[in-house]
């Protein structure tokens, strides 16, 4: 506990904090995008075509 208040220890917290924070933004801003259709993909298309012959 005596760490948390030291200041010499104030830019370990800070970075820390932001760390923290940009891995929260990421996985929130990656769940909330639409999940994509990997039928779009040219490449699996073409995978698909070549499957059926």
């Amino acid at each position: 506990m005596n760490m948390l208040l030291e200041p010499k220890y104030l830019v370990l917290h800070i970075a820390i904090i932001v760390i923290a924070t940009g891995l929260l933004a990421t996985l929130i801003y990656e769940m909330r995008k639409p999940k994509r259709d990997p039928n779009e993909d040219p490449d699996t298309k073409r995978m698909n075509d070549m499957l059926k012959d």
